[in-house]
Formats: structure tokens, sequence, C-alpha cells
């Protein structure tokens, strides 16, 4: 796994470029979509298009969302990952309470739904049947973040934590970026191998993944699958074009307790994607491109890997006391 990011809030930035489909793909996608999207493509299985696309094999994966990519062997694993969030929360706390905040406790330790915490979406969305039944597009193992967003910060302490905020000055002694800032470079020196001054951690995995997911939202397998997908979700009743619209609506739409509407909507989006194989074909593709990247940066994910190895050694020794 390679989503953690090196501060205490974090961004999902949700990318949908896509190049224009072949009005021949749109329209084959339509009698595909009049036959119950059951119909298989009608496109060669795995073969690379004309554009200097990767061959791919299609195959089926009983969980989509946490098959195997190229890109896991170079970064952190869920377990590392929840070490490093508590050892950032504990240098946090740390600078806090040394800068005047005896009081102050950090509320963003890392949640999960328990050590077998499984995934449930993957770069085309929601792909999970059971969790689309019961939790629509919101995650079971992620904090409520209404009751987040509820609790007020006082301004001098939000300064403190991630530097100076409208107009709120930091506190005498804060660090630069706040205690957050602090915490996050002690756990995650600058990289070598990524883009200049930037953090470590999965830094150069990070990169690779959105160049790899960007090519294959681009690629033309990826493409006609979703148009068929599109034309299934429009049969059930659904006008939507793409799968990340569904997910730019959680936060919008998606809103308060789960509805019937909700589910409807996601148990109709995997189906979809089931049956149109968009679920398959993504995961394909997008292994393909992961590793026409790590072969290009194996010397730079090689390097990277054994920085990562020191960076949870270094999060191992705070939790145990001796880092702070």
């Amino acid at each position: 796994m390679y989503d953690h990011r090196p501060t205490i809030e974090r961004l999902i930035v949700l990318h949908a470029r896509r190049r224009p489909l072949l009005l021949t793909a749109a329209a084959l996608a339509a009698v595909t979509a009049l036959g119950g999207c059951t119909s298989e493509p009608a496109r060669p299985g795995g073969a690379a298009g004309d554009r200097g696309e990767p061959a791919v094999r299609i195959t089926p994966q009983p969980d989509p969302a946490n098959a195997p990519l190229p890109l896991d062997a170079y970064g952190f694993d869920t377990s590392q990952q929840k070490v490093l969030q508590q050892a950032q929360d504990i240098l946090t706390e740390a600078c806090m309470h040394r800068i005047g905040f005896a009081a102050f406790k950090n509320t963003s330790t890392y949640v999960t739904a328990g050590a077998g915490a499984r995934r449930t979406t993957s770069g085309i969305g929601l792909v999970d049947a059971e969790a689309a039944k019961t939790y629509g597009y919101r995650s079971g193992g992620l904090p409520d973040r209404e009751a987040g967003a509820a609790q007020k910060r006082d301004p001098s302490e939000t300064a403190a934590l991630f530097g100076p905020q409208d107009g709120a000055p930091a506190p005498a002694g804060a660090p630069e970026g706040g205690c957050a800032g602090e915490a996050a470079r002690k756990l995650y020196p600058r990289s070598t191998t990524g883009a200049a001054g930037a953090p470590a951690g999965n830094g150069l995995v990070d990169e690779l993944a959105r160049q790899a997911a960007d090519r294959a939202r681009a690629d033309s397998r990826v493409t006609a699958a979703v148009t068929e997908w599109s034309a299934c979700m429009r049969e059930a009743g659904f006008q939507v074009k793409t799968p990340w619209e569904l997910q730019q609506m959680e936060g919008t739409r998606w809103t308060g307790p789960v509805t019937s509407e909700e589910i409807t909507a996601a148990t109709t989006d995997v189906s979809c994607k089931q049956r149109t194989k968009l679920s398959d074909t993504w995961t394909a593709v997008l292994a393909a491109y992961q590793t026409q990247l790590v072969e290009k940066r194996k010397q730079d994910l090689d390097q990277e890997r054994k920085h990562l190895g020191d960076q949870v050694r270094f999060a191992e020794k705070v939790l145990a006391g001796g880092g702070a």
C-alpha cells in the first residue's frame, strides 16, 4: 500500500483525465448496454491498442480493491502505516506539550477497522459489493467526518499545531509549520529520489502511482469499459459518464446517514463494474503501466525502499519511548 501522506490531515485528489472516445466505441457500448450489460466488449481481450499501449491479460479479480500491484513492493504496508501514524501522533503531542499546550491530545490517531481491514475502493472508485450494501460510498473503517468537523480548536492551538492560521500568530517556541510539521520532518526526511525537495516517505511511489493511474484512465481499453459501464448505469436510471463522478459526490450529495438511494447507487455501480469487466480491465491495465514505471525507475525505487525501512525503524523507536 502506498497511500500514506506525511501530514496529519490528508487529501485525496481525484483525477479524471480521459481521452475522447471514438464514435464507434460509444456506439458499440450502447448496443452492449441494450443487451443488459452482459455481452463481451467488442475488442480483443487485452490486446494493445495502436497508441503504444502495453499488452495485458484481463483476468477475473475476486477482490479488485486489494489486488496486488507492482508498486506495492516499494511502499509501506498497512501495519507500517499504522506504526508511522502513531509515531507522528506521539511526536506531535510531545511538541505541543513542550511549547505550553499541556492538555493537548492528538485526535487524528490512525483509525482502522482492525488488523484485517481491507480496502473497498480502487482507482475507479468503489468495487466491493459487500461494502456497497452496508456503507454505500462511505468507508466503515474511517472515523465520522462530521463528528470530527464539529470539534472546534482554539485558534492559538491550531496555530501551534499547523503554524500561523488566518491571522493567528504561532505561539513562542512553535517550530516552522507547527508541531505537525516538526513531527513530519522527523519521520520523513527530504527525498533524494522524488521531485526536488519533496518529502520522502512514499513520495516517489506515490508519484509513480499517480502517473500509472493517469495513463490507465486514458487507455483505450479502460475508456471503452467506462463507456459500457456508463450505459449499464444509465439503463438502471443513473445518468453518470464516469465512476469518478460518483466518487466526487461523497461529501456533497452523499452526506448524513446512508440512505437507500445511496445504497442503490453504490450496489448498481459495483454490479455494472463487474458485468462490464471494468474492475478487471482497470486492474490489468494499471498493473501494466506500473510495471513499465518500475522497470524505468527501479534503481531509485530500491534506494527509496531502504529509506522506508529506516523510517519505520525510527517510528518503532518513538513508540518504544526512545525517539522523541
